[in-house]
């Protein structure tokens, strides 16, 4: 008979949030978005669905030195998490996405990079989701309809947008951010993480070549 029966989650996708006091948050957010607006002006047309997006150097221009401050702070914090803080990571893009109603995001991931995250500049008042898909190309073959979804069964997980929060996740990782049904610009700086002098320091094969032999 049956001694024991456990679950292990096999494989885990972190997803980190960073949320920021709402004072904070909204000094912060006011600042930037006086910045982002300032980029784009005057507005190109686009066509409908689409957004308006600012070149991706934000990390670089002294107004959004900030806002830069605050995603090195909060990667340390993540790197300090997966025990790689030894190896400096720096942000290798960052830019802005002013999403009027009914623009959206495909889906899509960031290639050449390790990390990528979001910062949330200003949010419809109906709110807004950020869309992650399942990495695990295999888990669709077979997919009963459970009596209620969790962790375990779904495909797909969300986010929710909120002013003032930061989310960082692995670049790899597939996403998208659905039409936004509100009735205001949805704004968010998205950037880029990478490692310092990766292919000096870390592209090396893992593997000793001399293990296992005698001298």
């Amino acid at each position: 008979m049956i001694e024991k029966q456990e679950v292990q989650e096999l494989f885990p996708t972190p997803l980190w949030i960073v949320d920021l006091q709402p004072a904070a948050a909204a000094a912060l957010n006011a600042k930037l978005k006086a910045e982002i607006e300032r980029l784009i002006a005057p507005r190109p047309a686009v066509p409908a669905g689409s957004n308006w997006q600012t070149p991706q150097d934000l990390h670089t221009r002294p107004a959004f030195a900030e806002f830069t401050k605050l995603v090195e702070t909060a990667a340390r914090g993540v790197a300090r998490f997966l025990q790689i803080d030894q190896y400096p990571m720096t942000i290798t893009g960052c830019w802005a996405n002013i999403n009027p109603p009914g623009a959206y995001h495909p889906m899509h991931h960031h290639p050449n990079n390790y990390l990528s995250g979001v910062y949330y500049v200003a949010v419809p008042a109906k709110g807004s989701l950020i869309l992650f898909q399942d990495p695990r190309g295999q888990a669709s073959m077979i997919m009963p309809k459970p009596r209620q979804y969790s962790r375990l069964t779904a495909n797909g997980a969300n986010a929710e947008s909120k002013e003032g929060r930061l989310l960082i996740f692995p670049a790899w990782l597939k996403h998208t951010v659905p039409a936004n049904n509100g009735q205001s610009e949805r704004i968010s700086i998205s950037f880029n993480l990478m490692f310092k002098n990766f292919s000096e320091t870390m592209a090396s094969p893992l593997w000793d070549p001399t293990a296992g032999k005698e001298g």
